[in-house]
């Protein structure tokens, strides 16, 4: 069988990005469907089997092997030494800031280079890869500024809704400077063509929400909409992309019956995320359009709370593996 092969971040080694790798690798799920090839920390690795109880193992190589992936073999790029007699799991720092941004580097250079199909990518810590010296406010961002992309979107995938953010991790309060025709425009266009790409879809119907509440009532609630969210439909419906909107957030949501539209944009992450996460908070998967590659994610943070204590859920990893995995061999055939 010609499996994809998917490269796996292990995101801050002091979060649950390492127990639920190793969790979601001892089962036969993501075996079925990828090949799975991890960039990380061996001895982190290591310390968190040895926590687990588990007889899975950590083999290292220096390229992607050609056979030999089966559960409870985890095979590893290792690309930092942490010093595990005095790592605490739940307690970030620049060492770890730096590992999570190295990872991605690694894994960006083997996918660009064919060695991979896609990557999958566990949760980062903002914060500790700022103070490491690394200004991105999230994945999204680093992997755009790694690969030089002009427009990224962030397209979560859920049981009931793709959606896709105009704006990613910004403070409300300079939202709606973001909400701009040009960024608005640029995301349609994106969302378009991943669904096209990604999904096999031929004619994809889009709903775009707005900002403001009621959709800025023609002004009086705020102008976003009029100036810049439908001017930016009007001119994507005459590119020949089927948009409509903009449609007030706080009743487009409705549980109790299906959606018409194969993708709805947000203007932000919470408008977006909230009911995302109230349906699938498990198993919505992270999809970034605009990169010259596939990269899926997990939908969750860190998990300081529970880091080190056995308690993680690796299922939303393995999803993100899976979709990666269904997504690489839709695109091949695109």
């Amino acid at each position: 069988m010609n499996l994809p092969r998917i490269g796996i971040t292990m995101g801050d080694p002091a979060g649950i990005g390492p127990e639920i790798i190793v969790k979601a690798l001892s089962m036969e799920e993501p075996f079925q469907a990828c090949q799975p090839f991890v960039f990380g920390d061996r001895e982190v690795l290591s310390k968190t089997i040895e926590m687990l109880g588990l007889t899975t193992t950590v083999e290292v190589f220096e390229k992607i092997p050609e056979e030999g992936y089966l559960p409870q073999r985890i095979f590893l790029s290792p690309l930092s030494q942490l010093e595990v007699d005095s790592f605490r799991f739940g307690k970030p720092d620049t060492k770890c800031g730096e590992a999570m941004v190295k990872y991605v580097e690694e894994a960006v250079k083997w996918v660009r280079s064919g060695k991979l199909d896609a990557i999958t990518t566990c949760p980062i810590n903002k914060k500790a890869i700022n103070a490491a010296g690394h200004p991105f406010s999230g994945h999204t961002e680093l992997l755009a500024h790694l690969v030089k992309a002009n427009s990224v979107a962030m397209m979560f995938l859920g049981s009931r809704w793709k959606i896709v953010l105009v704006t990613t991790h910004l403070p409300l309060k300079e939202v709606s400077q973001y909400i701009t025709f040009d960024r608005i425009l640029s995301t349609i266009r994106m969302t378009d063509e991943g669904l096209r790409k990604y999904f096999g879809m031929t004619h994809p119907r889009i709903a775009v929400l707005g900002l403001n509440p009621h959709c800025g009532e023609d002004g009086l609630l705020g102008e976003e909409e009029k100036m810049e969210i439908i001017p930016a439909i009007a001119e994507a419906r005459s590119q020949g992309m089927d948009v409509e909107g903009p449609f007030p957030a706080d009743s487009f949501f409705n549980f109790t019956r299906r959606t018409p539209f194969d993708a709805v944009i947000s203007m932000y992450h919470d408008q977006g995320l909230i009911p995302v996460k109230m349906v699938d908070f498990e198993e919505a998967v992270n999809l970034t359009l605009g990169l010259p590659f596939i990269r899926t994610s997990v939908g969750h943070g860190t998990a300081y709370d529970i880091a080190g204590k056995g308690l993680a859920n690796p299922t939303n990893l393995i999803k993100a593996l899976l979709m990666a995995s269904k997504l690489s061999k839709l695109k091949r055939d695109y």
